[in-house]
């Protein structure tokens, strides 16, 4: 009978430490989801375009062209992205009408093939690049494209 209550003792303290365990891991997890849940879609957004910025800007997109930053935006709901245009690129007379039409075609059509921004497209964001001029910090150009643009 003393064995069997020794027993009984050993097994009621591994239940209290399982309890405790489980106690602070639901208490653990209940902070998370809280924490997680007070941020809305728009602060996730806000602050994920922030450390991207922080972590991967200025950043060589190409030869001649330096992503600045990300931003999120509000109204219309969206990111824009910040560009700046050097070197070759940054020359008035190779940016024509033309080119410049050609080129806002071809961000059309990588955005419509986009799959890592499906989140944001099935919440009908828009999606705005802006290239200024590294020469004199002028805007060269600024295309937005909305729900109807990519889908």
């Amino acid at each position: 009978m003393i064995h069997q209550n020794q027993h009984t003792g050993a097994n009621h303290i591994w239940c209290k430490i399982l309890k405790s365990n489980l106690y602070f891991s639901l208490f653990t997890l209940s902070l998370f989801t809280l924490v997680a849940c007070t941020e809305s879609f728009s602060d996730r957004c806000r602050r994920e375009a922030r450390e991207y910025t922080e972590r991967e800007c200025p950043r060589l997109e190409h030869q001649f062209v330096i992503m600045d930053s990300m931003t999120y935006n509000d109204e219309p709901q969206g990111f824009t992205y910040h560009y700046r245009l050097t070197g070759d690129f940054d020359k008035p007379e190779l940016l024509t009408p033309e080119i410049l039409s050609a080129f806002t075609e071809q961000m059309q059509q990588a955005l419509r093939e986009n799959l890592t921004l499906r989140a944001y497209k099935e919440r009908d964001f828009t999606f705005t690049y802006r290239y200024l001029s590294d020469r004199n910090d002028s805007l060269v150009l600024e295309a937005s494209f909305g729900p109807d643009d990519y889908k």
